[in-house]
């Protein structure tokens, strides 16, 4: 893995330890934390076993950044070894030779050898390290400068890219096609079942006549439920507020288990009220349509729910659910994001953004605009039961139901109202969930950033410091 940052450091001199190594080595686990432990090379991660120049040679020729920590006695205690194999001095002759780039970190007081002194010193090999743009941290500004140096560093450590968002067009308008073949088929359905299940000529009237009336009723069903959801969907959006806060998993279940509980619900109360031959008709019914459209509905939460949201869909819900999800992940993280953490936040809060750009978008639609970018599954069945009611309507009068005239013109007018309040209320209610989210959405990204302010280190463009 490339992009790392090499630490060199002296731990030990020849009369014991040197004072400064445990601030040095609190700051490696610092930027362990912050960068990942597979981005820092110091010998603290070496092992039993482990060929200490192989592997230094192998960390340095993957780093993009040199770190040489040089204290008050640096020189010194160069001098005092006065030894070509001085790690300390053939780590940083190998970086400078391998041109890596090379930062000399000044700790407190500490002075930069100057290119002749080196040399005067007989340490020509490293003579060119007098010559770095070095950055200092005085003891008592650990939190402050070491901070700004790893805001340096993000600069020059290679990270694993984000993917690139997907952000299809929601306003997108879709075929006619399901809704003109849903048209033609209503239209026709009628008159075709009747001639096929009825051969008396004189009653084909009455049973189009009667399915006209049956047809109209199933349309008042999604009008009625429409209208109580819309009168209560206060109470409903603070539901989906809470259910937004379960667990990606936890929600998926309460789903299933809520549609398994309706199907039960459905077969016991109209087993006294349908034969049984209508109850499996409305089981295979719901199991097409759960077949038809559950996987794709299950592949689509699959895929945007994986973290970090590279397809997040302008929908009320799943924004709920991304904002959530950045926070739990930020809470898990705590009490320091690494830089991938943070820019994985930053990536999900961006997703945020865009849909709730989206969302007002969707806001501003018109009803038949809207109408034309839904999903063309429920509308085509909306129309094809209105379809339907006309179709029985026209061929009831057309066999010869004359005398019924008033009450299916009484049927197509309760049908057509049904349709057109239903279309208006379901493009109210979403217009008003949508607008929710949308409201609330900006200032829950806002407090989002500011949490991730206080738990990681932001991104900055920090100039090196200069003396």
């Amino acid at each position: 893995m490339s992009g790392g940052i090499f630490i060199c450091y002296r731990k030990n001199h020849l009369n014991g330890r040197r004072s400064h190594a445990l601030a040095v080595d609190a700051f490696i686990e610092r930027l362990r934390t912050h960068f990942g432990v597979d981005k820092i090379r110091a010998d603290t991660g070496l092992v039993a076993g482990d060929h200490f120049p192989s592997m230094l040679r192998g960390w340095l020729r993957s780093s993009e950044v040199v770190l040489v920590f040089v204290h008050q006695e640096w020189l010194d205690d160069l001098v005092e070894r006065e030894d070509e194999d001085d790690w300390v001095r053939w780590e940083l002759g190998t970086a400078l030779e391998m041109e890596i780039r090379v930062i000399p970190v000044l700790l407190d007081k500490a002075s930069l050898p100057r290119e002749h002194e080196l040399i005067d010193k007989g340490f020509a090999d490293v003579a060119e390290f007098g010559n770095q743009q070095y950055w200092r941290i005085l003891f008592g500004e650990w939190e402050q400068g070491g901070g700004e140096l790893i805001r340096l560093l993000e600069g020059r450590v290679a990270t694993e890219e984000l993917p690139a968002p997907a952000r299809p067009d929601p306003a997108r308008q879709r075929s006619v096609r399901p809704l003109v073949a849903a048209s033609l088929l209503g239209l026709a359905a009628p008159w075709l079942l009747v001639r096929l299940l009825v051969p008396d000529v004189e009653m084909r009237h009455l049973w189009l006549a009667a399915l006209a009336l049956a047809l109209v009723f199933a349309l008042v069903i999604p009008l009625g439920t429409l209208s109580i959801v819309y009168a209560v969907r206060v109470r409903l959006d603070e539901s989906d507020e809470h259910l937004a806060r379960l667990a990606h998993d936890q929600k998926t279940n309460v789903t299933v288990g809520l549609f398994v509980a309706g199907m039960g619900i459905i077969v016991l109360f109209s087993g006294n009220l349908v034969p049984w031959q209508g109850q499996l008709l409305v089981l295979a019914v719901i199991a097409g349509f759960t077949v038809v459209e559950g996987d794709r509905w299950l592949r689509d939460r699959r895929n945007s729910d994986l973290w970090p949201y590279v397809r997040l869909a302008p929908h009320p819900a799943s924004v709920r659910g991304a904002l959530t999800h950045a926070e739990r992940f930020m809470k898990a993280h705590r009490p320091l994001l690494t830089m991938a953490q943070r820019e994985q936040v930053e990536f999900v809060l961006g997703q945020v953004e865009w849909a709730v750009d989206r969302l007002h978008e969707l806001c501003a639609l018109s009803r038949w605009e809207w109408l034309r970018r839904s999903s063309p599954v429920l509308p085509a069945v909306h129309v094809l039961f209105l379809a339907a009611v006309i179709g029985s309507a026209v061929f009831a009068v057309v066999e010869g139901g004359w005398g019924h005239s008033s009450l299916l013109a009484g049927a197509l007018i309760a049908a057509l109202l049904c349709y057109v309040v239903t279309v208006d209320r379901a493009h109210r209610l979403q217009r008003w969930r949508r607008q929710v989210v949308a409201e609330a959405a900006p200032a829950e990204v806002e407090r989002l950033r500011s949490v991730l302010a206080e738990i990681s280190i932001p991104p900055a463009a920090v100039q090196e410091n200069t003396e």
